[in-house]
């Protein structure tokens, strides 16, 4: 009896582990909801099982380890929505895709397209960043600026650019960095592409792609599930003791 208290006590914890990490992973999404382009974060769970005892197929040995879990954050590159500003130096992206960011800590990808001119009339991002084309960053001198669903960049008429956009095979290639912005995991994650319905809509921003309603519902159960373990793990702690001190009396 113990041991199966134990396991309880064990299996409770585990899940108020899990749940606490659900509740932080929720709170990061509230706190940027706000932020343009920004993707949610997810947590999903794989149960490794342990050994089963032989003498009874599917039960659990509690004197092996207990389950353990992969414990695995993922990112929702799902689009959010587009919202119309009318800012001419303000992009969406319509489908798959990402703008690529120079820093210096090496190329970036994002899905915001807040973009802003320099002093030298050089395309950034809100932080400084150079937003990048085929041949580098790109300049604009001129006072009429219009942009193609391809990136073309034409200023007063004339062609002067265009913005560049990257895809890969599969996302989970991709890092956040901080800033609504990310980077290839490995070396070997190489640029595609993007498919040729993919658009760019100037004059519009993505937003992100939390709702808040969800993420609050969610941020509700997990508390309520978070609440039960503890009282889970109050419950067992007791008959523990009740346990010991039973023990404690026969003798």
């Amino acid at each position: 009896m113990e041991t199966e208290m134990t396991g309880g006590i064990l299996d409770a914890v585990r899940g108020c582990l899990k749940e606490e990490m659900r509740m932080d992973i929720v709170s990061g999404n509230l706190a940027n909801a706000s932020m343009v382009g920004f993707k949610k974060d997810r947590i999903s769970f794989q149960e490794i099982l342990g050994k089963t005892q032989s003498s009874g197929e599917g039960l659990r040995d509690r004197s092996d380890p207990v389950d353990a879990a992969l414990i695995r954050i993922e990112v929702d590159h799902a689009q959010g929505d587009s919202r119309l500003t009318g800012n001419s130096l303000d992009f969406a992206i319509h489908g798959k895709g990402f703008f690529k960011i120079e820093t210096p800590e090496g190329i970036r990808y994002a899905r915001k397209g807040n973009f802003a001119l320099d002093g030298d009339g050089t395309l950034i991002t809100q932080e400084g960043y150079k937003v990048l084309g085929p041949g580098g960053p790109i300049t604009i001198t001129g006072s009429s600026i219009s942009v193609d669903g391809q990136g073309v960049v034409s200023v007063d008429g004339i062609q002067s650019g265009q913005i560049e956009l990257a895809d890969f095979e599969s996302y989970d290639e991709l890092v956040k960095t901080g800033n609504g912005l990310f980077r290839q995991s490995s070396r070997t994650a190489a640029e595609i592409p993007v498919p040729a319905e993919t658009k760019i809509g100037q004059g519009y921003l993505e937003l992100s792609n939390v709702s808040i309603v969800s993420e609050m519902v969610t941020m509700i159960h997990s508390l309520r599930a978070f609440e039960s373990y503890q009282k889970m793990i109050q419950t067992i702690d007791g008959l523990n003791q009740r346990a010991v001190n039973e023990v404690s009396r026969l003798r």
